[in-house]
Order: structure tokens, then C-alpha cells, then sequence
């Protein structure tokens, strides 16, 4: 099958070509025809968990409120067939924060709300839907002065006032019909001032203010000082949570016009004037005031997307003040416009490795063919993910696979190139099929290797509980599958075009095509001038730093090792996330240093009490399993409900258990009475609705009022609850939705139930809160559950902890894929070298260097979140090829010594993996200036990995093996001999089968004279030959200086060809021992003493020769 194949690639490589081209044209073609739009205007979607507990109880709980496929009904008297609609969610996930599942109010109405003195200047009053930036001084002082104050004033006016499209942004004023003033600190001072605007405000106007600041302090700390206090009840729709009467102990000069309150809440950071004692480390006053918001009376989102851009296109500076964060409700509108702006980064990365791999492989044809490849296995892979996978949802985290994807492209090209050169160049290299045939056979192996260990760390991925992560581990290593198939087919076939016609081609007359002869020639030059100084350094230097200095690097790497443990697991440790807020931009973007930094310290960001999620309430929902039949793989297909059919809420058994159930929640120590929630539905309808006087009732029905006896019948209880719940719906005040905790019905009958009541437990981000809230309450309910009635007992317990179940999935879904990672990897490692100890010292090397790199991130602040978890996991793939391309070359150099392998596997490995750990460096480091995270966060991880990686692949690998590596077969296993792959006679020998002979040294030698030997090997100049005739003797001479470089049928290339140093590769690949000489004759040996020396030869792949 190998030979037929080479054969093909020898002759026929555009029949090669041609198949790759119809394949993947095939499935470009389907993929714009068929395929759907790649859409990243949600970059959140996906980033929940699927297949959880937890994660199946959120998802059930959202389709019961949401009525997903209107399966329910909240009246008796509706009907829900059976044909009910597709159960995908066709509605995008909105665009908020992970803990967005709770009912928001309705929309906030503020064109009547203008205050009654000032109506003039402000519209209302400030409000979190609206856009805010926030400023600081840029000379490090108090904000609360009169030149800072009077620069936010000229600020508004400059940047937003002269913007032409503001005027149709802005809300106009109801009395002159201008924009609305914007909510800044200066036009507070103004109000308090009887100012006309901030621009006419003083300096003693401010300070004025200031005092007045100090006075009231102490009542807005204390709680008495409210936001509503100065304004008509009617006026404000939260005056249940502010009333105005609770504000009669403060001075009316702190109420006035509610401007002082307003100041505190909206405008000033929250240590502005605190009551608390200041740190001992801060030397500034309680006055101090660092920021300071700018309100815009403009409606956020979409709407204000121009306007942030341009705000983002001017100054962050302006006279004293400078622009330190914003926040228009615009972060996910932009992701998309800024993914592809940022690709200009990923574009240079591939440009600046283009000119390498240019330059490596000495042709312009092979590299846009090699790039080319890259391009065809993302086509062939997002085809196969899909029609093939059928999957339906492509996160942007998938685009992060480019980035890998053109380092191991770039790994895979040297290594083929290496062993091509390396097969031209040897003595007697047989006709060109043999030299594919050859280069297939020993490249095969190092690429299989790199690209096995990369695509299973991918893989592995799938394990997670994470919807994205899930999509990106299948796209990801089905590109570097894909990636090797097309190197095995597309790049072979390319450097045969290349060596049988293009370069005939390009050398027919150098004068004639000067510029395309110049342009193929300098590549040629150059990387044989770099073969100069590498051989220097990699045959002799490096060896000589490894080998001398093997102790000192056994230690330090070992120390660095053992404190990246104690940074990773003790202090100060790889924390879970801390905010529910994703970050999609860089750290110092306006828009995340708001949601990350500057955001929570204003009163209005971090207080919940104008929140609807100040607590954490207690949900339990009976009448439909906890199950997610939905589309794990597509976070907008959250399945349908599935009922329980032995639920039964209205027989007398549940009528009782039921209303006990509430009576003993209200008993527990995580119960919060709040009379504003009333959550028990059934507690209400027998105690209040059907005890009232009928009297009161407006639906005549007797047998629905006076009701003393309980329970009640079912069908009796059917009809009531009709009337009651209609009642609900027609309150004034009383919002009766899906979302609303009671019954739901199908059929005419209660199909589902769930009650909902407020906990003591304050709503966290904190992991260890959120974990000892769920376990409490979770066993609680289960316990009681045992007691209930045959018909409720499949009920279960559920709160808004979406962001709680993320953190758990990545706390325990990390390590086990890690852990399956690094299982791959090890099987993967011993089953390449067959070497215990190898394989070991392997491991412990791609360890040491995964746990340093670890460290280094945790010391930059990151934390686990849904990209370093993924970083963290293809992390094994990625820094264990280095490491095994050494263990190779130790396994395979000449048993004369453990020294003297460790100094043939540096020599022979060192260039090649020094040359792939660059561009996989360069690839990282030139993605890192971009502004969407998950580019900077992955080239700073692949900048990290792979130079530690190389470090300790290079300095602590070869250093235990120098120290305690194998010796003989100390540890070496071998495949089973077969005999069909056995030669079956020895009339026809290969003259091209490539052997190396161990020097003639006895065997008995001690470790002085191994010392010597290895002295002799660095010093003096090896050859390597192969086998002639039937006698298998070596041969003395130095191989010959061959034109086997030059391509087939191409005498005009000689020119070309004689142009490089004098020592070609051909040169490199001859050993001659300067320890024992042999006679010329080759028949016997130079010595006496030869005849008691242990000769054999051992086969040596082409991988393990040194590229340089």
C-alpha cells in the first residue's frame, strides 16, 4: 500500500492534487450553499453548562416559565393539544451577564419624571439603562474641585453636544425641547446653586456644595437619607421601596430637590465621605473623590453604538480630567466588528511564518502550498462539523484553532522538508520513488506524533459539561486531523511538483528570469548560511551548557517546579471566576474596565437594594422532571418539558402536605419573610380567597367563598381556581404572568406546580457561598420530599445559580480533563519511545512545564474561566512534542554511553524543535496586542508554554537523562517480530536502508574512557554511511561531494546547486570514530584488541538525523 502510494506521489502528483482539490471544493461549495452564516453577535451563547443536575434543572425551570412550545396554560379552561410547536428556542439568548434569568421590571417610563423645581435642566433622574462614563483627575487628586468639576462640564459639550447625530440620540426636554442636560456633578452643583447651568457654577458654589455634602453624609450612610425623599409619591415607580415618609428626621437642606442623595447614589464612588473609619494606608481625606459618573440622556444599546465609537475614537485625556471607563450596553453589539478588525494581528502572525517557512524550505511554490493546506483543513473540518456532526452552533471560540493550526502546520512542514533534504542527500538514494517512499516512512511517525498528542488534548475537551467548549473540542481536533491527512496528500504531492518541474523551470536561464531566479536563490543562500552558525550552536554549544551544567539545571527547574505547586494549590492559588460579568475585550478597554474594575464601586452598581436579585430565592417545582432533552451542542434548542405522570397536586393527601410544606419553609433558618413576595399560591387560595366573605366576591359563586372544610374537590378546586386566578390577572398592581409562581394547567387539569420564596442567603458570585447556600437548601427540600405524598415526591429544588453551576462545572471538569489529557499523553509517549524510564522522565518534563506555565498565569491575575480551562487542557498536546522528538533521538543514538546520547539527541534535535518552538512563538506573540481576550490570552499562553516548554524539554529532560537515563535495554521494550514483514530472501539488497555503527569501544571500558569517548564524538566529525553488498563493513573515506540535491531531469540546476558551503548535507551524514580506526580495507579492524569489542548496527530513522 506504501509503495503504491509513493509511486503515485513520484509520478502522477497531480492525480494527488487533483483529488484534494475536488474534495475540497466539494465541501466549500456546501458550505455556502447549504451551510448557515457563522454569527458571533452573541459571544456569551454557549458559555452554560448542558447534562448537569443543576443544569438540567435551570433548563427545565426556564422552559416552564417561558411555556417553551406552549405545552401549559396559566387558566383551567385552555386547551394544549398535542401538536404542540417545535421545542427549539428560536428567540437569541439575550445579551446580558450569566445571572440574567430573573424577572426584570417593565420598562422604566421616565418622560413625566422630571423633578417639579428643576425641570429645566434634568429629565428624571439618572438611571442604570442609560450611558455612563466615568472620569478621574489625572493629577492624582480629589475629583471635587472647581477646575475638574468645570472640565466635565466642557467634556459633555465637546465630545457629545458637537457630535452631529447627538440631537437625535438625546431625549428632549418636555419644556424647550433641546437635549436634556446630562447628570454630571457640575449640574447638581448648579441645581443646589440656583445655577442656570454647571458652565455658570464658582468656586465657592462648589464648595458650598461640598459642605453640604459633609453635613448629610451621615444620614445617606445611615440609611435615612433616601433617593425619593423631596418628590410626590405618585411621581416614582419604586415608592413601595423608597417611601418619602421614612426621610422626616433629615434636614429639608439635605432633601432638596433630592440632588445631595442623587450624588451620593449615582455620581460619587462609594468612598466618597464614608462614615468609616479611611485605611491606615491611605493618607487621603474622607472628602476624597476619586471617580465621578456622566449620565446621557440617551437610550443605551444598539441605538448608542455610533456614539461609543466616537467617544472611543477621541482623547482619554481632557484638561485635568481623563476617561477611565464606560458603559453603553454595547460590549456584545461591537465582539463581532472587533473579531474581525483583530485579524489583521492574526494575518501578521501567518505573514511573519510565511517568511519562515519560506526561508526554511527554500521555495515560494512549497509554503503557498503549505499554506494552502491550512486553509483546506478548516474547510474540511467546519464541513464535516457541519453536515457530518451536524452540528448547529459555532462559537468564536473556534476561531481561536487558527492560531495552533498554523504552528503545527509550520511543525509538520519542517519535519517533511527535513527528512526529504536528508533522503536527497544521502549516498546511493535510489530512484525517486524510493526517496518518497523513504520519506514517507520516516516522517509519518514525528507528525503522526505532534499531531495525535495535539488533536487528543482537543478531544478530550468534549468531556466538559460546557457547550462551547464541547463545539470547540470537536472543531479543533478535527482540524489537526484534517491538517495531517492533507500533509500526507496535498504537501507531499506540492514538493513533487516542485522538484520535477518548477524548479527545471526557474533555473532554465538565470540571466533571462533574473528576478524569479534571485528571488528562489536568496531563501537557498540563507538558510544555508543559518546552517553555519545553528550547527555551531546546537552540535556543540548546547550539548556542551546540558551536559556541563546538568546539576544546576536538574535543581533550579525542579525548584521552579515545586513553587509553581505552591502558587497553583496554596497561595495564592487558580481561583474560580469572581464575575458574572464575561469578559470579551482586553482588560483595559473602556468597556471592561467598567463591568471588571471601576463599575462596582459606585452605590447604584454594587447595592441591591433597587435590584430584583438582592437574595437568593428557594424554588421548588413539581409536575415536571428535571430533564434536558434538548440539543446539548446548540445553546438556542433547550428541548421540551417532560411531565410527570404521577404528579397529583389536588388529591386531599397533597391539598394538606402541600400547605404544611410552606408552613415548615417558613421555620428554617434560610427563610426570609418578605410580605412584598408571597410565594405559597395555594396558601393564599385556602386561607384568604376561599375563607372570604361572599360578600366580596364580585364572580357569583357560593361554592368558592365561605369555604371552611378542607381539602377541597378536585373538580370543585378546578373551578375556583379558574375564578381566583382571573381575579389575579384583573388586579390593579398584582402582575399574574409565567413567570409568576402557582399552577400551571393542560388539559383541565394542574399539570405542574412551583412554589417560590425568598432566602435569608444575600445573592453571591462566591463559589463557597453559592455552594453551601445550594447544599443546605438542596438537602433540606430532598428531605422533606421523602415524606411527601406518592404524587409529590418527584419534586425538586432550584435557584438562580447559572453562574454557581459554571464554576462547578469548570472546577471539576478542568481537572478530569487535564488528567485525561495527560493520561493520552503518557500512552501516547511510552508507546513512542517503548521506554519506561523515557516515557517517565517525559512525563515529568511536560508536567514541570504545564504547572510553571500554570504559575506564571496565576501570578498575572488570570482565573479559571471558560478560556483558561481550555488553555489549560490543550496545553498537554502542545508542550509534549518537544519533549518526545528528544526522547526519540536519546532512544535511537548509539549505546555507547548515556552522555554521548544525550549530546547525539541535542545535536540531532536541537534545530528542528528550536525552529518549530519559534514560530509557534512568533504565532503568539504577534496575536497578542489584539483586543478580543481570547486572542491575547491565547498568545500569551502559547508565548508561555511553548519557550518553558522548550526550556525544560532541553535543559531538565536531557538533564535526567544524562543522570539517570536508560543504559542498554535498561527499560526498552520491542515490538513483536512478524515474520511478514520480514525479507524473505537476501538476494536483493536495499542500498539505501541507512544504518549507524557504534564506535569499536569495549565493552568493559570504565567511565573515564566513556568520558573520553564522548569528548572525541563532540570534537570530531561523524559519518554516517550505508550498507553496501553483502559484507555490511564500514568505510573510512568521507562521502563523496554528490549533486543528489539536484532535481530529477534538471541539469540546469548545477549552477544553483554548487553555490551553497562546501560542506553539504551529505556531508553531515558520515560517522567516523576517532576512538578506533579502522583499516582501510574495511575488512578488519585497525586494532588488536577489536576482536573483543561489542560491534552491531543499528537502524536508524530519518527523524533522528540532525536537519542542520
Amino acid at each position: 500500500m506504501c509503495r503504491w502510494y509513493a509511486r503515485i506521489l513520484a509520478h502522477y502528483p497531480y492525480i494527488i492534487i487533483l483529488v484534494v482539490l475536488t474534495v475540497v471544493t466539494t465541501c466549500l461549495v456546501l458550505t455556502i450553499t447549504l451551510g448557515s452564516r457563522i454569527d458571533f453577535d452573541d459571544p456569551i451563547a454557549g458559555f452554560e453548562p448542558r447534562g448537569t443536575e443543576l443544569a438540567d434543572r435551570l433548563v427545565t425551570f426556564a422552559n416552564l416559565r417561558q411555556n417553551v412550545g406552549n405545552q401549559t396554560n396559566l387558566l383551567p379552561e385552555s386547551k394544549v393539544t398535542d401538536n404542540r410547536p417545535s421545542s427549539t428556542v428560536k428567540k437569541k439568548p439575550k445579551r446580558t451577564s450569566f445571572n440574567n434569568n430573573t424577572d426584570k421590571k417593565h420598562t422604566r417610563w421616565r418622560s413625566n419624571m422630571h423633578n417639579k423645581t428643576n425641570a429645566n435642566i434634568f429629565c428624571g433622574v439618572p438611571d442604570k439603562s442609560y450611558p455612563r462614563l466615568v472620569v478621574e483627575s489625572t493629577h492624582g487628586r480629589s475629583l471635587f474641585n472647581f477646575e475638574d468639576i468645570q472640565a466635565i462640564c466642557e467634556m459633555e459639550s465637546h465630545y457629545f453636544l458637537h457630535y452631529e447625530s447627538y440631537e437625535d440620540l438625546c431625549f428632549p426636554n418636555p419644556v424647550d425641547g433641546f437635549c436634556c442636560t446630562a447628570w454630571t456633578l457640575g449640574s447638581y452643583i448648579a441645581v443646589l446653586s440656583d445655577r442656570a447651568s454647571c458652565e455658570h457654577i464658582t468656586a465657592e458654589d462648589v464648595a458650598s456644595v461640598q459642605s453640604l455634602m459633609l453635613e448629610c453624609a451621615p444620614f445617606f450612610h445611615s440609611g435615612t437619607l433616601k433617593i425619593n425623599c423631596d418628590n410626590e409619591q405618585e411621581e416614582w415607580y419604586f415608592d413601595t421601596n423608597y417611601p418619602p415618609s421614612a426621610c422626616s428626621d433629615v434636614p429639608l437642606k439635605c432633601t432638596k430637590y433630592n440632588a445631595v442623595a442623587h450624588i451620593f447614589y449615582y455620581l460619587t464612588d462609594s468612598d466618597f465621605m464614608h462614615t468609616r473609619t479611611p485605611p491606615l494606608s491611605s493618607n487621603k481625606p474622607m472628602s476624597f473623590l476619586k471617580y465621578s459618573t456622566l449620565f446621557l440622556p440617551v437610550s443605551s444599546g444598539e441605538s448608542a453604538l455610533d456614539l461609543f465609537k466616537e467617544l472611543d475614537s477621541m482623547p482619554r485625556d481632557y484638561k485635568t480630567i481623563k476617561i477611565v471607563a464606560a458603559e453603553f450596553n454595547v460590549k456584545y453589539l461591537l465582539f463581532e466588528e472587533y473579531l474581525i478588525s483583530d485579524s489583521m494581528w492574526l494575518s501578521g502572525a501567518c505573514a511573519a511564518i510565511f517568511i519562515v517557512m519560506w526561508l526554511y524550505t527554500s521555495s515560494v511554490f512549497i509554503t503557498i502550498m503549505a499554506f494552502l493546506s491550512l486553509f483546506w483543513a478548516v474547510d474540511i473540518a467546519y464541513c464535516l462539523y457541519t453536515f457530518v456532526f451536524n452540528i448547529k452552533f459555532f462559537p468564536y471560540m473556534n476561531m481561536v484553532t487558527l492560531v495552533v493550526l498554523v504552528g503545527i502546520g509550520a511543525d509538520d512542514l519542517f519535519i517533511y522538508c527535513k527528512v526529504w533534504r536528508l533522503a536527497k542527500s544521502e549516498k546511493n538514494n535510489g530512484v525517486l520513488e524510493k526517496l518518497v517512499l523513504d520519506t514517507l516512512r520516516h516522517a509519518v511517525m514525528s507528525m503522526l506524533v505532534t499531531s495525535l498528542t495535539t488533536a487528543s488534548a482537543f478531544y478530550a475537551n468534549y468531556i466538559s459539561d460546557i457547550t462551547a467548549i464541547r463545539c470547540f473540542s470537536v472543531f479543533a481536533g478535527t482540524c489537526i486531523v484534517m491538517n495531517f491527512v492533507l500533509t500526507l496528500t496535498w504537501l507531499p504531492a506540492s514538493i513533487m511538483l516542485e522538484e520535477k518541474w518548477l524548479r527545471c523551470f526557474t533555473n532554465m536561464n538565470n540571466k533571462k528570469y533574473s528576478i524569479l531566479y534571485c528571488l528562489c536563490k536568496f531563501p537557498y543562500r540563507l538558510y544555508y548560511w543559518i546552517c553555519d552558525w545553528s550547527r555551531i550552536f546546537f552540535e556543540k554549544i548546547l550539548p556542551c551548557l546540558v551536559i556541563k551544567f546538568r546539576f544546576v539545571w536538574l535543581i533550579m527547574f525542579s525548584i521552579f517546579w515545586i513553587g509553581s505547586i505552591v502558587i497553583i494549590f496554596f497561595y495564592p492559588r487558580l481561583k474560580l471566576p469572581t464575575s458574572d460579568k464575561f469578559q470579551v475585550f482586553s482588560s483595559d478597554h473602556l468597556l471592561e474596565r467598567y463591568d471588571l474594575q471601576v463599575g462596582k464601586q459606585f452605590r447604584f452598581e454594587s447595592n441591591k437594594n433597587n435590584e430584583d436579585r438582592q437574595q437568593f430565592f428557594v424554588s421548588v417545582v413539581w409536575g415536571v422532571l428535571a430533564k434536558d432533552n434538548g440539543d446539548p451542542l446548540n445553546p438556542s434548542n433547550k428541548g421540551s418539558l417532560t411531565f410527570d405522570p404521577e404528579f397529583n397536586i389536588t388529591s386531599p393527601e397533597a391539598q394538606k402536605w402541600i400547605l404544611q410544606f410552606c408552613a415548615r419553609i417558613r421555620h428554617t433558618d434560610f427563610y426570609l419573610h418578605m410580605s412584598s413576595y408571597t410565594d405559597c399560591f395555594f396558601e393564599r387560595f385556602f386561607k384568604e380567597f376561599m375563607a372570604q366573605d361572599c360578600s366580596n366576591l364580585q364572580v357569583g359563586d357560593v361554592e368558592c367563598c365561605n369555604r371552611t372544610g378542607f381539602p377541597i374537590p378536585a373538580d370543585k378546586l378546578m373551578d375556583c381556581l379558574s375564578v381566583y386566578i382571573s381575579l389575579l390577572q384583573h388586579t390593579p398592581g398584582v402582575q399574574y404572568n409565567n413567570h409568576s409562581p402557582g399552577p400551571r394547567f393542560s388539559n383541565r387539569k394542574i399539570s405542574a406546580y412551583f412554589v417560590q420564596l425568598a432566602s435569608n442567603y444575600s445573592y453571591s458570585t462566591s463559589y463557597e457561598e453559592a455552594h453551601t447556600f445550594y447544599s443546605k437548601v438542596n438537602q433540606w427540600v430532598n428531605n422533606e420530599l421523602l415524606y411527601a405524598p406518592p404524587g409529590m415526591r418527584r419534586g425538586w429544588f432550584v435557584s438562580d445559580l447559572h453562574f454557581y453551576d459554571l464554576q462547578s462545572s469548570l472546577a471539576m471538569g478542568t481537572p478530569l480533563t487535564l488528567g485525561l489529557s495527560l493520561s493520552i499523553v503518557a500512552v501516547v509517549s511510552f508507546f513512542t519511545t517503548l521506554n519506561v524510564l523515557i516515557s517517565i522522565y517525559a512525563f515529568m518534563a511536560v508536567a514541570a512545564s504545564i504547572s510553571v506555565t500554570l504559575a506564571s498565569l496565576v501570578l498575572m491575575d488570570w482565573e479559571l474561566n471558560l478560556l483558561e480551562s481550555v488553555i489549560i487542557t490543550i496545553a498537554v498536546g502542545l508542550a509534549i512534542d518537544i519533549t518526545l522528538h528528544y526522547g526519540v533521538a536519546y532512544r535511537l543514538a548509539p549505546d555507547i554511553g548515556k552522555e554521548m546520547r544525550v549530546i547525539t539527541s541535542v545535536g540531532r534535535m536541537g534545530s528542528p524543535v528550536a525552529m518549530a518552538t519559534f514560530t509557534t512563538m512568533l504565532a503568539g506573540a504577534l496575536i497578542m496586542p489584539s483586543t478580543v481576550l481570547a486572542y491575547q490570552k491565547f498568545g500569551t499562553f502559547l508565548l508561555l508554554l511553548v519557550s518553558l516548554a522548550w526550556l525544560y524539554a532541553t535543559f531538565f529532560f536531557q538533564s535526567l537523562l544524562r543522570i539517570m537515563g536508560p543504559n542498554g535495554g535498561c527499560g526498552q521494550f520491542h515490538w513483536p517480530a512478524s515474520d511478514c514483514c520480514m525479507q524473505g530472501t537476501r538476494g536483493h539488497v536495499d542500498k539505501t536502508v541507512y544504518a549507524f555503527s557504534d564506535s569499536t569501544v569495549s565493552t568493559s571500558s570504565t567511565s573515564t574512557r566513556e568520558q573520553s569517548q564522548s569528548q572525541n564524538y563532540y570534537t570530531s566529525h561523524h559519518e554516517l554511511e550505508p550498507l553496501t553488498g553483502q559484507d555490511h563493513h564500514l568505510q573510512s573515506h568521507q562521502m563523496p561531494h554528490s549533486n543528489n540535491n539536484i532535481p530529477y531531469g534538471c541539469p540546469q540546476h548545477l549552477d544553483q546547486h554548487n553555490h551553497h558551503h562546501p560542506r553539504r548535507k551529505g556531508d553531515y551524514l558520515t560517522v567516523k570514530s576517532s576512538s578506533t580506526p579502522l583499516s582501510t580495507s574495511g575488512n578488519t579492524p585497525a586494532s588488536p584488541s577489536a576482536s573483543s569489542i561489542d560491534k552491531h548496527q543499528l537502524i536508524l530513522t530519518l527523524d533522528s538525523i540532525p536537519a542542520s
